[in-house]
């Protein structure tokens, strides 16, 4: 009787144990599949790319290749060019703007004369 006791709590037990085991182990895979996702995501063009601009690196131009003939001689093909960063796009003026369309410089004329766009009638 004392050994059937013990037998039946101890199958409890380790049928507890292998619930939590299933539960960590699927966290785990779940765990997995969500660094497999960023993993691509950061090797994907568009990032790398970003990444590589935030360090300072810049596209390589067409560089000089070696040829090694069968004999050992070796002959440059092309010019080496040295990397240069592209020029930065144009910085956005405020000439730029469409005209027309309640900007800031229409809003500071109409309140410089006090108006504000509106016409009541009685400009006395």
């Amino acid at each position: 009787m004392a050994a059937s006791l013990w037998l039946s709590t101890q199958a409890i037990a380790d049928s507890y144990r292998l619930e939590r085991l299933r539960e960590q182990n699927a966290q785990l895979a779940e765990h997995a599949e969500q660094l497999r996702r960023e993993v691509g995501q950061l090797q994907s063009p568009s990032s790398l790319a970003e990444r590589a601009k935030s360090l300072g690196m810049v596209p390589g131009g067409n560089p000089a290749r070696l040829v090694v003939g069968e004999d050992g001689s070796i002959t440059v093909v092309g010019e080496p060019v040295k990397a240069t960063a592209p020029a930065p796009p144009p910085e956005k003026t405020e000439d730029d703007g469409d005209r027309g369309d309640g900007s800031a410089e229409e809003e500071a004329d109409e309140s410089a004369d006090g108006n504000d766009g509106e016409t009541d009638g009685d400009d006395r």
